[in-house]
């Protein structure tokens, strides 16, 4: 009986301590029930509303209110300056898991490109969140947020499948790099060699780890992570930024590192370029670019006979776009790999800037691109690259803001025949493959982009991207889901104040009337 009693006791004793560590700290039993279409209720209080970012299919919200009198004027109230600094009261991170006041949060470091899992601090614990399987994981502890840095360092980062996660973890006093399977839950510490790291990336692929890492380059005795001068507010809770001023850096200037996940060598050196893949792009001593496969062996890609500067690495047709400096001022654009060499008979100015460049679409086929084809800079023109088709046309008006596939949207400013002339936007759909003309979808002073999966909402209209058709029509909004609808607040003011709600996209004109 002794024995008995002396078990239950210990028993009780071992159930108390764990109580307090095992209760759940971002989800709760009851909202394990509640499906992401649940009909819309209110995320927030009656408070200055920052909407920092949502998943695609709604399930959770990331936002920063003000619901203190931090400056003790008898009232709470924001005014958003030009450098996205905060005039008033002070904003704070939440999270919201489900409608109602949220969960205070100190800041987020990444969120999976699915929507699936967050990374992020809260009370110095650093915790995954695996919101699908409603679970969550304490990472590490003792974790000092960075509310303050203007441009924080990348401190975890996921593969585009959303399957593995690189993050940093404090380990003596210092940062080290840990590798993380979510579907497995395994774990282990990767190599960054000498000095402190600072920054992490997982390169998209999911099979190289990046590592930016300092070392006392400036001999003052430390290692410091480099800050930068600006007038840029915290990044934390920032506003809109409308202008802002860069003075230079401070600290030890840090060198990139690259690690295979699968095994292989520590590799650093000013020949890299780039992961491609399970490869990696490198630069030869004659100025020719090679991929060099896991298992060692090289092959030329870009022969040297270009002297080839780097634009874009499209692993996904096993391909470059790169600049061929063979010519003062103007450079012929080349495709190169493996099985292809072929010029596109387009030039880009001399020296080459990444502001000529950029990607339209989350599926990386189309490449947009400030280019001439006759001699001299000013003749340059907006183009557009199919990497799938190896082809470049001329973007016929507008500019390119949105694709997916062969469809891209175009939004042109024009001036209406109303005679106060104000000038408004219209939008264009145009199949880059066919390069057949463009289709009218809207005319709207609204401006904004909202994007969730393959749909997007933009001046007035939800359109799905992969087909090219509009699925209807819808004013401004917060976000958009894959499920139809927005997210708006329930009192639409400036500056924005919450609640908000989500609510179906397309509205009737009598619940738009008695809103």
């Amino acid at each position: 009986m002794r024995l008995h009693l002396l078990l239950f006791t210990v028993m009780l004793s071992a159930c108390a301590s764990q109580g307090p560590a095992s209760r759940p700290t971002f989800f709760t039993p009851h909202v394990a029930a509640v499906a992401p279409s649940t009909p819309s209720e209110d995320y927030g209080t009656a408070h200055p509303f920052l909407l920092l970012d949502s998943a695609s299919d709604g399930r959770w919200i990331l936002a920063c209110q003000a619901r203190e009198d931090t400056n003790g004027d008898g009232r709470i109230e924001t005014v958003f300056g030009y450098h996205g600094n905060i005039v008033g009261d002070a904003l704070r991170p939440y999270l919201f898991l489900e409608p109602g006041a949220g969960i205070r949060i100190d800041e987020v470091l990444a969120v999976a490109p699915t929507g699936r899992f967050l990374v992020l601090v809260r009370d110095t614990t650093l915790w995954l969140l695996d919101v699908e399987a409603r679970e969550e994981k304490v990472l590490a502890s003792e974790v000092i947020p960075d509310t303050t840095s203007p441009q924080p360092p990348l401190r975890a980062s996921f593969s585009r499948d959303g399957l593995r996660l690189l993050y940093l973890r404090p380990e003596a006093g210092r940062p080290v790099a840990v590798v993380r399977d979510l579907l497995q839950g395994t774990e282990r510490v990767l190599d960054a060699g000498r000095g402190l790291i600072g920054q992490v990336l997982l390169d998209p692929s999911g099979q190289w780890a990046v590592f930016d890492v300092v070392e006392d380059t400036n001999s003052d005795g430390k290692e410091s992570w480099p800050q930068e001068d600006t007038t840029l507010a915290s990044a934390t809770c920032r506003g809109p930024v409308s202008s802002s001023s860069h003075f230079g850096w401070e600290g030890d200037t840090p060198v990139r590192r690259y690690r295979r996940l699968e095994g292989g060598p520590l590799l650093q050196g000013d020949d890299i370029l780039q992961p491609m893949g399970e490869g990696m792009l490198r630069r030869a001593p004659d100025r020719s670019i090679i991929l060099e496969h896991a298992d060692g062996r090289r092959e030329t890609w870009v022969p040297s006979s270009c002297n080839a500067t780097l634009v874009f690495a499209d692993a996904v047709h096993e391909q470059v776009v790169v600049v061929c400096e063979t010519q003062p001022e103007l450079g012929p654009v080349e495709l190169h790999g493996a099985r292809v060499h072929q010029p596109l008979g387009w030039r880009v100015s001399l020296p080459f800037s990444d502001r000529y460049v950029g990607l339209s679409g989350s599926d990386g086929r189309l490449l947009s691109l400030l280019a001439s084809s006759e001699p001299g800079p000013s003749k340059a023109v907006d183009t557009v690259i199919d990497l799938k088709q190896r082809t470049v046309r001329v973007v016929p008006f507008g500019d390119l803001v949105a694709s997916l596939g062969a469809h891209a949207l175009l939004q042109e400013r024009v001036k209406p025949v109303e005679p106060d002339g104000r000038w408004g936007e219209r939008l264009w759909l145009w199949n880059v493959e066919t390069g057949f003309p463009p289709n009218v979808l809207s005319e709207s002073p609204d401006s904004g982009l909202l994007r969730a999966g393959d749909t997007v909402l933009i001046m007035g209209k939800r359109i799905d991207l992969r087909t090219g058709k509009v699925l209807g029509e819808a004013s401004e909004a917060l976000a958009l889901d894959i499920q139809g609808r927005v997210l708006r607040p329930i009192e639409p003011s400036s500056p924005l104040s919450g609640p908000v709600r989500w609510e179906p996209a397309l509205k009737t004109y009598e619940s738009q009337r008695t809103r």
